[in-house]
């Protein structure tokens, strides 16, 4: 079964197919076939770990808050993942494969601490697509990042918090003053009554706590940088500054050729040929296609409920 994302013309006809209670078999079908991608998913994992001779760890938090503290503490202290670990001829080195848009920054923080706590060997972060904002901040907390043609990092853009469970990014919060300062240099009418009106959208809260989330999230990277990566503050606050004030948006895409001038040596670029690479990449795109099939059964059942 091919699923096309956000294709809703697709989804609608199958949502058609299963509408009937003749045709609820076909849910069990889809459950089948979901089984057997996550058979396959785990294959291609364990061809992966033999490749490479140690452990690895998915991280597919989205998004990444205090809960994915808790899961990544539960996986390595599971005594079922220590026994499997120790299979290994390397128990001590790790691989972390990130799939995030990022979240919060404490979290992102206090997860790679707790990794570098439990793997004394070389804990390497491998990106096959995502790792934007907090998630950038946690891959800094190994010895090696390793990216792809399709990898892409994002810029150190801490999101805050709000009441209603959602979150708004620094860098839009600063965006929004900065132009609201302009508006009130022109000292027109328009300009001042543009400014009045974007001033009262901003959630004072969110104000106060700008500036010290980024400060924060730049400490954190720079911390976490030097605890395996580099060896030189200099160096660090080169990188720390060039993600914190060198690009312009939330959403920026830093792929691999500009990551590897920001890391140097510290960050390694896998050909689309690479075995390790292809078997990698095998292992993100099924579940990405057990992710579409969950999603069209959600669908479903949320068109049967109706």
């Amino acid at each position: 079964m091919r699923v096309y994302r956000g294709h809703k013309a697709g989804i609608n006809t199958v949502v058609v197919l299963f509408n009937s209670r003749s045709n609820l078999g076909g849910m069990d079908i889809l459950g089948g076939i979901i089984q057997n991608l996550q058979l396959q998913a785990s294959q291609f994992l364990a061809q992966f770990r033999n490749s490479r001779g140690n452990i690895s760890i998915q991280i597919e938090l989205n998004p990444m808050n205090r809960r994915a503290v808790d899961i990544v503490s539960d996986i390595i202290n599971n005594p079922s993942f220590e026994a499997e670990r120790m299979r290994f001829p390397n128990p001590n080195n790790v691989d972390i494969i990130v799939d995030s848009f990022g979240g919060d920054a404490d979290s992102a923080y206090h997860i790679a601490k707790i990794l570098n706590t439990h793997f004394s060997g070389t804990i390497t972060y491998i990106v096959p697509r995502y790792a934007k904002s907090a998630a950038t901040l946690l891959v800094c907390g190994g010895n090696k990042i390793v990216l792809g043609e399709t990898s892409e990092l994002g810029p150190l853009d801490p999101q805050i918090y709000q009441n209603d469970g959602s979150y708004i990014s620094a860098k839009a919060v600063k965006s929004t003053l900065d132009l609201i300062k302009k508006q009130l240099k022109t000292r027109e009418k328009s300009g001042l009554e543009l400014a009045a009106i974007l001033a009262s959208r901003l959630n004072p809260l969110v104000l106060g706590q700008y500036d010290s989330s980024l400060d924060i999230a730049k400490k954190y990277q720079k911390e976490l940088l030097l605890l395996r990566m580099f060896k030189s503050p200099v160096k660090v606050n080169k990188i720390v500054n060039k993600f914190a004030e060198g690009f312009t948006h939330h959403s920026r895409v830093i792929g691999c050729e500009e990551a590897k001038k920001i890391f140097g040596d510290n960050l390694e670029v896998w050909e689309s040929n690479k075995e390790e690479w292809k078997c990698l990449w095998r292992f993100y795109e099924t579940n990405r296609n057990i992710k579409d099939l969950i999603g069209v059964i959600k669908l479903i059942d949320k068109h049967n409920n109706q």
